[in-house]
């Protein structure tokens, strides 16, 4: 190259290094801080907030109270629309562990070399003067917060309760829905929305719930409040332990309510009949034969609930005769329990719950059954009992007892006649008959009379020695023979029978 053009090229440069800095200058000089190396460049900004021209003190108390109004944020959380619970983003582990990057920012455009400095000016673009910060969320501190502040709305479901009063009407108490609060599944929202979250104003999250509706509504209770069917027997000729327990069983029975599709066992309510549960010795049947038991007299109360659930139209599903006839009720219409496998069981198959409502005193046992009456008013039943067979007792079973005079008789048992039988409901409607239904056949033993006669082996009695003769015969009567004592009359010696 000659010497000309080297003399155009430097000139070039220069020019070129002059128009540079005549640009850094002016640019400089527009931005108000060339020059000056206490302030921000112009145009920094620190996690959205513009530093410019403010000091390194200045731009890291702006950048602190920006962090602060972040961390103070308000968040609310929705509990069902109802409750609510307010905290922060601080409270909830939001936090800025980071860099503030002032330091950093506060270096650009900052240097004692005059060329360096207008370079900067030049080269620096908008987006290497812009910082984020970094933010991080403690999830534990978010579960600790919603298991502390937020499950504390969490509440059982309560069902209503059915008061039965003195007038014979029925208060449904109030019912209650459920709500448990899903802890898993709200820390997980809450996170989601607040992680990384650096926009201003107020976050309201709903909170992750479980509803639970009670059973037994009061809306369903509130149907239970007509008489649906009652039934009432007499026991006024009972002993006294058998009148016990007819009236402890009654009150086991009592206040029992039975909700749409369940099953109302007589076994299991009344509980077992054992003393400690206040039943005496009384008499009852078993195998053909009338003897003492522990609960004697609790099938009269079975067999009169076992009336009023017929009357009531509830569905039987477990039923049995007696093994002979009872005297309270016409045949077919009795319904004996006998340990565990005898039962009178019947189910609620109405859309209403029934309460069953029991009383024995003053000698009569009277149930009622309470529930929702649906039945047409013209519409009436009838429960009929049919004999289709007589079975007569036999011949007198006699028991000898040696140990009893031959003149005693007692009847220990008296007879009882067998029957085959049927019961039948008959439907009116408009008072004639429409409908005949069998609801169940029945069989009772015959049975014949007990009777225990005395079979004592007479005693004999040696003959007495006769008197030695006198020297001198002399008349005599005798000796007087002893009148035989007169028996007891039979009636004496029979007893009660049952």
């Amino acid at each position: 190259m000659g010497r000309k053009n080297k003399i155009l090229a430097g000139v070039f440069t220069i020019g070129c290094i002059l128009i540079i800095g005549i640009a850094a200058v002016v640019r400089g000089v527009s931005n108000g801080n060339f020059g000056n190396n206490d302030v921000m460049y112009n145009g920094v900004e620190i996690d959205g907030v513009d530093v410019s021209g403010m000091t390194e003190e200045e731009a890291k108390a702006a950048i602190d109270r920006h962090i602060s109004g972040l961390l103070s944020r308000p968040v609310k959380i929705i509990i069902n629309n109802k409750k609510s619970v307010d905290t922060t983003f601080k409270e909830l582990g939001f936090a800025n562990e980071g860099d503030n990057h002032v330091a950093e920012a506060f270096q650009i455009g900052k240097t004692d070399n005059i060329f360096e400095r207008l370079f900067n000016m030049v080269s620096v673009s908008d987006e290497d003067k812009k910082y984020t910060l970094d933010y991080t969320l403690d999830r534990s501190a978010v579960e600790k917060f919603v298991k502390d502040k937020c499950t504390v709305f969490n509440r059982k479901a309560k069902n209503s309760k059915l008061i039965f009063r003195k007038n014979g009407k029925f208060k449904a108490t109030k019912s209650r829905t459920g709500l448990k609060l899903k802890v898993a599944g709200t820390v997980d929202k809450i996170v989601n929305t607040i992680d990384g979250n650096t926009a201003d104003g107020p976050v309201e999250i709903e909170a992750v719930v479980k509803i639970k509706e009670p059973k037994y509504p009061r809306k369903l209770l509130a149907k239970c409040k007509d008489l649906i069917g009652s039934y009432s027997t007499s026991y006024s000729s009972s002993t006294a332990s058998r009148a016990n327990n007819i009236q402890t069983a009654a009150k086991y029975i009592n206040g029992t309510i039975l909700y749409p599709g369940q099953v109302f066992s007589t076994v299991k309510v009344i509980k077992d009949r054992t003393a400690e549960n206040g039943y005496q010795s009384a008499p009852e049947y078993s195998s053909g034969k009338v003897v003492n038991g522990i609960g004697g007299g609790v099938c009269q109360v079975s067999t009169t609930l076992y009336n009023a659930v017929l009357n009531a139209e509830l569905k039987v599903t477990e039923r049995s005769p007696h093994s002979m006839v009872v005297a309270y009720v016409d045949v077919s219409r009795d319904a004996a329990i006998s340990g565990d496998y005898k039962d009178l069981k019947f189910r609620n198959n109405t859309d209403a719950p029934v309460y069953i409502w029991a009383d024995a005193s003053g000698g009569v046992l009277s149930f009622k059954i309470y529930g929702e009456e649906t039945r047409p008013k013209k519409r009436k039943i009838e429960f009929v009992s049919e004999i289709i067979e007589t079975i007569y007792p036999g011949a007198d079973i006699i028991t000898e007892d040696k140990s009893l005079p031959s003149y005693y008789r007692s009847v220990t048992q008296s007879a009882h006649t067998g029957y085959r039988a049927k019961l039948w409901k008959v439907i009116y409607k408009n008072g004639k008959e429409k409908e005949r239904t069998e609801v169940n056949t029945s069989t009772y033993n015959a049975e014949p009379q007990h009777v225990t006669v005395g079979n004592q082996t007479p005693v004999s009695t040696p003959a007495p020695e006769p008197e030695p003769k006198p020297e001198k015969p002399e008349p005599s009567k005798g000796p007087e023979k002893e009148k035989p004592k007169k028996p007891k009359s039979d009636d004496e010696f029979i007893e009660s029978s049952l």
